[in-house]
């Protein structure tokens, strides 16, 4: 007898030390995670909530802030918070399951499955739609162009649907870049609606959100929805003060998904499990696309895979209104992280630096690669200095003189490495300069390769400024943008979208106050005749000048 009581207050012994380690291990996540949260959270202001999940299993979550100021209501595990583009991985999921069923092919042409479509010269195909790379136009960057002001100007499916239909041309090779466009997964929503004879909405709820017992996540299918148990999301201002961030646009594919890190601690079941479709559709899912020219584009599904410190991660980022989300799955060691702010940048807490907290002895930084510097004469690294803009006229560099060195935008001093070939200490990327007597080109390498060209720089003068006065038209916006000089610069106005300055880089080329880059083009006479507007996510959105 006394035998069976000592074995038996053995095991208890046992399992008690089992659990006590537990508790201090569950501590010092708690406490390391603490230590990293913004010093702006505080229990009065808003803030975010955290969710480790291990071996599929939700080990941590804790909320800072409060989700809803007004009734004093804190952030939880269980309050939802909306994804932003996050949620496009869920669309991209049905795809994956729909192509697996036989039900659609994701090399489809878009123009099966949509009525009165625009035909280009290159097919663009569902895949393409799904991995950014079609060269359709960016709804988001044409509002902004026709004065309208994101979220709080309204923006619906058809608006989006309908800045395709009026694109005169892709704005490149479908499969030949990769540019993220949140249009494209508006377009794909109708797509599914088409297939499925269901709102997408609802198939993927019934579909992904039910088998998964995501019962908590809701979508937001227009403005001003009930949305259950939702935190608000803030900004804040030093003469405001608070205020509380409205969105104006409900156009599920690209955004609009509230979840919980509790729900999502559910979802990470589809990248550790075939469950959910088979594994044809996880593959599917998970597979990144390839560019033209071989070069990975790192983006699959809706979902980018990654290597992060020498390890595998699925990962995607969100934000709409204030909020801001992030959602990490490391596969190879079973962990996923969640990050949900309803705090903008106040409220960021990078969801990689909470990885390496579990993740680090795992981890194999990047090798820096080795600079094997050249000796080069000051007199050929000046005949380098110079403006160097971006084929695709959406960008700029400048190469410069610096404390003997070439530098990159006056900051970062670039080292010879062979003849016409730099790179930069602490990036593994590359510099290739080609010089001709026709021009001199900058290839920027560093996983895909862009090509810049150096043009010269432009010194103002009021006499030349002049001839870029005038009335400008738009087709595909349907409206006028008026170019004047005032004070010496020139100016453009319109009654949407406001005042903008235009600053001179070279002949017919400028950069504007708001980030867009305007080139103007010239008929056969010479005569300025019209202006193309690029930006990062939009390419030649043209003007023709009025006579």
């Amino acid at each position: 007898m006394k035998k069976k009581l000592y074995l038996l207050f053995a095991v208890l012994l046992i399992l008690s030390t089992k659990t006590v380690a537990q508790e201090i291990q569950t501590f010092e996540i708690e406490a390391k995670i603490d230590s990293l949260i913004p010093t702006r959270v505080k229990d009065s202001t808003p803030g975010l909530v955290v969710g480790i999940v291990k071996d599929g299993k939700l080990i941590f979550k804790k909320g800072y802030g409060l989700g809803n100021m007004a009734y004093k209501i804190p952030n939880d595990s269980k309050m939802v918070y909306n994804l932003g583009s996050a949620s496009k991985q869920f669309l991209g999921y049905a795809f994956a399951m729909l192509h697996a069923q036989g039900k659609l092919n994701l090399d489809d042409s878009a123009n099966m499955y949509l009525d009165d479509w625009p035909t280009f010269d290159h097919p663009v195909s569902l895949r393409h739609l799904l991995t950014h790379t079609s060269g359709y136009r960016e709804a988001y960057a044409m509002s902004e162009l026709a004065g309208r002001a994101i979220d709080v100007d309204r923006l619906t499916q058809d608006e989006c649907l309908q800045v395709i239909r009026k694109q005169p041309n892709l704005e490149y090779v479908p499969g030949t870049r990769h540019t993220y466009n949140s249009t494209t997964y508006v377009v794909l929503s109708k797509i599914l609606e088409k297939v499925t004879n269901t709102p997408a909405n609802e198939w993927v709820e019934k579909n992904i959100f039910k088998p998964l017992e995501m019962n908590n996540t809701q979508i937001e299918s227009y403005v001003g929805e009930l949305i259950i148990n939702a935190s608000e999301s803030y900004s804040f201002d030093r003469e405001k003060g608070y205020t509380n961030e409205k969105s104006n646009r409900a156009i599920f594919g690209a955004a609009d998904v509230y979840s919980s890190v509790e729900d999502l601690a559910k979802w990470f079941t589809i990248f550790r499990s075939d469950i959910l479709g088979g594994k044809k559709t996880q593959n599917v899912f998970l597979k990144p696309f390839v560019l033209t020219d071989g070069t990975n584009s790192e983006y699959a599904l809706g979902i980018r895979t990654e290597i992060h410190n020498g390890l595998k991660v699925y990962h995607h980022t969100g934000g709409h209104e204030n909020f801001i989300s992030q959602l990490r799955y490391y596969p190879d060691y079973d962990l996923g992280i969640i990050v949900l702010t309803n705090f903008g940048r106040n409220g960021w807490l990078s969801a990689s630096k909470l990885a390496e907290l579990f993740l680090e002895a795992e981890m194999a930084v990047a090798p820096q690669k080795e600079l094997k510097q050249i000796s080069m004469e000051k007199d050929k690294l000046k005949q380098l200095e110079g403006i160097y803009v971006a084929q695709t006229l959406n960008g700029m560099l400048n190469l410069s003189m610096v404390d003997e060195s070439l530098t990159l935008n006056g900051r970062n001093p670039l080292v010879p490495i062979s003849e016409g070939n730099f790179g930069i200490k602490g990036w593994n990327g590359e510099i290739e300069i080609q010089q001709s007597s026709e021009s001199t080109l900058l290839h920027l390498i560093d996983g895909q390769k862009k090509t810049y060209y150096r043009v010269k720089k432009w010194v103002k003068n009021d006499k030349k400024l002049k001839t870029y006065e005038g009335k400008y038209w738009s087709d595909e916006l349907e409206m006028v943008y008026n170019l004047y000089i005032e004070n010496g610069e020139l100016m453009v106005k319109n009654r949407w979208f406001g005042i903008m300055k235009l600053q001179p880089i070279s002949k017919d080329f400028f950069e504007s106050s708001k980030g867009y880059y305007v080139k103007f083009t010239r008929n056969q006479r010479g005569e300025i005749s019209g202006l193309n507007i690029n930006s990062e996510r939009t390419l030649n959105v043209y003007f023709d000048r009025i006579k």
